[in-house]
């Protein structure tokens, strides 16, 4: 029960600021710009908590998150940005796969089968190009990492 319950409450936010990060590192890498990682809602309340170079962190802790680059992108630049979400999402899903498969049989096994299960989760819900509906909360109406770099692929033609 308690496992359960340090999953709920500190897993999933961590796993979801890391995929918000991704978007940022991708942002980062790949121009001069900063980048504002939300941990909770973007609004006047989430405050910038500290920053590591050009990553400034808001955070409150959520269930949601958000990542976003104050300059102008180059189409190249938004593509890493938006695929450094799914990418970190699909990293964490093979490690923590992986630490599941090679763990033995103990308390901490299924934490790492969680773990796993929610970040292909992630991956998969990020990656099909949809606009979130209503009953997604606070994602209601965002499009998907997949549908906007659909849309910016689909630009070029």
């Amino acid at each position: 029960m308690l496992l359960l319950l340090f999953f709920y409450i500190i897993i999933i936010p961590i796993c979801i600021l890391l995929h918000e990060v991704g978007h940022g590192l991708g942002a980062v890498i790949t121009s001069n710009g900063h980048v504002q990682i939300y941990l909770g809602p973007k609004s006047e309340r989430n405050k910038e908590n500290f920053r590591v170079g050009r990553l400034h962190f808001h955070i409150l802790w959520s269930y949601v998150g958000f990542a976003y680059w104050q300059s102008e992108l180059s189409r190249r630049q938004k593509a890493a940005s938006l695929a450094g979400g799914p990418f970190v999402s699909l990293l964490l899903t093979i490690i923590f796969g992986w630490l599941a498969v090679v763990t033995p049989e103990n308390f901490v096994q299924p934490l790492f089968w969680w773990t796993t299960i929610f970040n292909f989760s992630q991956v998969v819900v990020t990656v099909i190009p949809v606009t979130y509906p209503k009953w997604m909360g606070r994602y209601s109406g965002f499009q998907s990492d997949g549908l906007q770099l659909y849309r910016l692929l689909k630009e070029r033609n």
